[in-house]
This record gives C-alpha cells, sequence and structure tokens, in this order.
C-alpha cells in the first residue's frame, strides 16, 4: 500500500484514515446483498440447468427473464461497490465524486422502484411470465418473511445512505 502525504510532509492523518477505513466497511457491508443477488441467480440457473439444456445464449431468452435480471442488478452493484471500495482507498474528491453520483442514481432507482410497488396494486401484472417459478416462491417468500424482509430492505437502505453521506 502506498503511504500518501500532506503538504506538510507527514501523512493525512486519523481522521482520513478512519473515514477510508468507515467507508470501506460500509462498502463490505452492501456488498453482502450484491453477492446475494448473484448467488441467487446463480441458483435458479442450476435449477433450470437440470431439467433444460442451458446455454450462454440461453440467458438473454424470454424465459429466464428473472434470473438475468437479478444476475444483471447484482453485476452492476458489485462494480459499483467495487468503485466505491477504490474511492475510498484513493481517497480523492474526484474519485469520491465518480462513486457518489452513480450511487445516488441507484438510490433514487430503488426509491422509485419500492414507490412504484407500493403504490401500483397491479405491478405483478405488468411482468412477463417467469418459467422458472422463482418469482412466484420469492414472492411467497417475502410474503410470509414479511417483517424480516422489511428490515433487511431498511438496513441496505440505510447503510447505502450512510456511505453516500460519508462520500460527499
Amino acid at each position: 500500500m502506498v503511504r500518501r502525504q500532506s503538504r506538510e510532509g507527514r501523512g493525512l492523518g486519523w481522521p482520513a484514515c478512519c473515514l477510508g477505513f468507515l467507508l470501506k466497511l460500509l462498502a463490505f457491508l452492501q456488498a453482502f446483498a450484491a453477492v446475494s443477488a448473484l448467488i441467487y441467480a446463480a441458483w435458479i440457473l442450476s435449477r433450470w440447468a437440470r431439467h433444460h439444456q442451458l446455454h450462454l445464449r440461453d440467458l438473454l431468452s424470454p424465459d429466464l427473464w428473472f434470473p438475468s435480471l437479478v444476475m444483471a442488478a447484482g453485476i452492476f452493484y458489485c462494480l459499483l461497490l467495487l468503485a466505491g471500495y477504490l474511492a475510498a482507498e484513493i481517497n480523492t474528491g474526484c474519485c469520491l465524486c465518480f462513486y457518489t453520483i452513480p450511487a445516488m442514481a441507484m438510490m433514487l432507482l430503488e426509491a422509485a422502484l419500492a414507490a412504484h410497488l407500493a403504490l401500483n396494486q397491479h405491478w405483478i401484472q405488468e411482468l412477463p411470465e417467469d418459467r422458472t417459478g422463482e418469482l412466484h416462491n420469492l414472492l411467497s417468500f417475502i410474503h410470509n418473511n414479511l417483517d424480516l424482509c422489511k428490515w433487511a430492505a431498511l438496513a441496505i437502505f440505510a447503510t447505502q445512505v450512510i456511505s453516500s453521506f460519508f462520500h460527499m
């Protein structure tokens, strides 16, 4: 690791070190959600592959839209968190800005999606048919464990907000 120096010749000091550690810790905590999405998508695809021939080109087929969407969201979120981790390590305003803008856009997208799901009672009818059946399984799990899912979503969103606050 390269030791950075301030203008006076000393290190950046403990406040910058603590801020960098806190930003990395928050990125690490958020990474659990991203990696969980990737593992869930891989699990759906492995279950689908047991009963059907699965090739790489099949990921773009309409039958597998749900696991493909979950995997794409997980990959995007992992890349965003990697950028946040690197920005916390470099600890310059420019790098932090390059992470903060897409992170804020992601949080606004998540809030808009949550508002759409809360306000539109017929949102499930707008989705294409999920031939894997996992969307139905996920919705029944969320319905059966609604309190746990609310707290998990709130914890993830709070971690994102705190991380964005410290990145500014």
